[in-house]
């Protein structure tokens, strides 16, 4: 009978084990923020969706420059915005960032995904974010403003298109010096899906001659591996960090 038992409870004991191996990350966080030393440390959280935006036929991509950072290169895509009423984030004792915390708040960065709150409501907001209700689901309005509006591509061309998500990366209760806080990072890779009037206008965009006053740069996997952007034997520009997400590699 017990034989009998455990053979029929197997299956479902492996598929437990697996599940928990699967999601170890996410149980030890939830320890360490629940019940350990971080329960009352105030975590900064940056949740983004950035683009991978492939040149056609080649190992190149389309970067545009960080409003905020100076001279650096990066995927298309920032932090995701929150809609909705406060009551939820009020309820966290949220604070969003600031000159002293963070990249500080703006028009254009109102209602951002980058905020802090205590180390105790941090898988609160990991499960909200997982729900999607009242926040962006894809950095669209990120790709309109940077590309379109910008008119580095044709809004003609590019007012519609289509798009995947390929993966999720994030780094949970990490250090930051900038900061001076601890963080948790999550991003989105989204794969642009270009058709085939869309594949000849970023052929003919990579085409253009480097130059960074226009706010954007065609950059090969080396340059971004390497976070550096070089001509003629001089560094031009940095490439963030999190640019190494879009080649699937990890920072």
């Amino acid at each position: 009978m017990i034989t009998t038992i455990l053979a029929t409870l197997k299956p479902f004991l492996i598929k437990g084990a697996n599940v928990a191996w699967e999601n170890r990350n996410q149980l030890m966080l939830y320890l360490k923020t629940k019940f350990w030393k971080y329960r009352n440390v105030d975590i900064r959280f940056s949740i983004s969706g950035l683009y991978k935006i492939k040149i056609p036929d080649t190992n190149k991509y389309l970067l545009v420059l960080n409003r905020r950072i100076e001279n650096q290169l990066q995927p298309v895509g920032g932090a995701y915005k929150r809609y909705g009423d406060d009551s939820l984030f009020n309820k966290w004792g949220y604070k969003p960032d600031n000159s002293k915390n963070g990249l500080d708040v703006d028009e254009r960065s109102s209602s951002d995904l980058r905020f802090m709150v205590k180390g105790k409501h941090c898988v609160d907001v990991l499960d909200w974010f997982d729900t999607g209700n009242e926040r962006e689901l894809d950095p669209k309005r990120e790709f309109n403003e940077e590309l379109l509006d910008t008119g580095i591509l044709d809004s003609d061309i590019f007012q519609n298109f289509h798009h995947k998500r390929i993966r999720r990366f994030s780094k949970n209760l990490i250090w930051s010096d900038f900061f001076s806080c601890y963080e948790i990072l999550i991003y989105d890779i989204f794969e642009l899906i270009p058709n085939d009037l869309q594949k000849k206008a970023l052929a003919e965009l990579s085409k253009q001659k480097t130059d960074l006053s226009k706010g954007f740069a065609i950059v090969d996997c080396d340059s971004i591996e390497q976070l550096r952007l070089v001509e003629n034997g001089n560094q031009i520009s940095r490439v963030g960090q999190h640019t190494k997400l879009i080649i699937n590699k990890d920072f």
